[in-house]
């Protein structure tokens, strides 16, 4: 192979081997960053409330059980079935709890621990809801010419008859004097 040979096809780039730049990829980047930022806020948030739960109990954090964990995020309405029990608790185990369970829960998986709970609803079909546009719409398709002039004159006259409504009534301006009122003796 000679080098001009190297040299063109190290040249030849695939559209997606290209690196983004510009506008659109600095946006991404920061919606990245905010999103791990955010992330993080809540798995310290979820931490220093763990830790004031343990603190009521005269507990440490650095001390905590994996019986503590499990107790916090059952008063949280979490499922604990993923924690493993035979595994030693620290620092790191309970942040990577927090995290995982954060994490889960922005990326819209359920945590919640009554999954066997008779007041959660059946899911509904997404093809069966439908907007009150297209209700509109399916309704209207059913009337024939002289139904839709009737709807249409209806609408007209509301839509006028509203126009010609003031919304408030005009208050009038402050003046310097205060208003005194006098209440009649019975």
């Amino acid at each position: 192979m000679k080098i001009k040979d190297l040299l063109t096809e190290s040249h030849k780039l695939d559209e997606f081997d290209m690196p983004v730049f510009g506008k659109k990829a600095k946006m991404i980047k920061r919606a990245e960053k905010a999103g791990a930022a955010d992330l993080k806020q809540s798995v310290d948030d979820l931490s220093a409330e763990f830790a004031a739960q343990l603190g009521t109990q005269g507990k440490k954090f650095n001390t905590a059980t994996t019986d503590d964990v499990i107790a916090f995020l059952k008063t949280k309405k979490v499922d604990t079935s993923k924690i493993d029990t035979t595994q030693p608790m620290d620092k790191k185990r309970i942040g990577l709890i927090f995290n995982t369970l954060i994490k889960d829960k922005m990326s819209g998986k359920s945590i919640s621990g009554n999954n066997n709970s008779k007041e959660a609803k059946p899911k509904t079909d997404p093809k069966v809801l439908k907007t009150v546009y297209a209700q509109t719409k399916a309704a209207l398709s059913t009337l024939n010419m002289k139904e839709k002039r009737r709807l249409l004159a209806a609408l007209e006259k509301d839509i006028t008859a509203n126009a010609k409504k003031p919304a408030a009534k005009a208050q009038p301006a402050p003046s310097s004097k205060p208003r005194v009122r006098i209440k009649p003796q019975a």
